[in-house]
């Protein structure tokens, strides 16, 4: 393993696919399109892709356990480095991402799991906006994106795609810079 982890927040399973709480599966599927993985290790609670980025070794990982305990994998997995995190955020609207170097959990359950097991806050995140949530939250969360949502949504998977080396390279201050500022209509 590498001693760098990306984790990509989602539920497992058909029904969950392309719903709004899975645009860190999302991101992860399109991400290993970009750089195809030379090795993929299975577990019960976790699938981890091995890629290399310019002579970066990394592993992308998509927890397989729900959404709400997505820390389970640092029962099994352990990070040299803090982890970078990609996962919706209903409070930022579509179109929107957020880097930022650690941070609370801001009501998201899977990070409340992945504090609880790594112990710290401390860890990279890149938020995807899926919001204005319209309703209830939970049915806004697990529901489908629309035609237009996600015409929108994959451009911003696109940008993450992009985000993700400059992190690893040249820090996340320099990605806050080039990519906290875009936003996708």
């Amino acid at each position: 393993m590498s001693e760098f982890f990306v984790l990509g927040l989602g539920n497992p399973g058909r029904k969950y696919a392309m719903t709004r709480h899975n645009v860190g599966f999302i991101f992860v599927d399109r991400f290993l399109k970009t750089y195809p993985p030379f090795s993929v290790t299975e577990k019960v609670d976790y699938v981890l892709y091995s890629v290399n980025i310019d002579g970066i070794n990394l592993s992308v990982v998509k927890p397989m356990t729900f959404m709400n305990e997505s820390g389970l994998v640092f029962k099994s997995l352990y990070p040299v480095n803090s982890p970078i995190v990609v996962y919706d955020d209903l409070d930022l609207e579509i179109g929107k991402l957020r880097i930022r170097p650690s941070g609370s959990a801001g009501g998201h359950n899977g990070i409340k799991s992945i504090i609880k097991h790594l112990g710290t806050q401390n860890f990279p995140r890149v938020r995807i906006g899926i919001g204005p949530k319209k309703g209830d939250a939970v049915d806004h969360v697990l529901g489908h994106f629309t035609p237009a949502e996600f015409l929108i949504i994959d451009q911003v998977i696109d940008i993450c795609i992009e985000a993700v080396p400059v992190i690893l390279k040249e820090g996340i201050e320099s990605a806050m810079n080039k990519y906290n500022s875009k936003v996708i209509s």
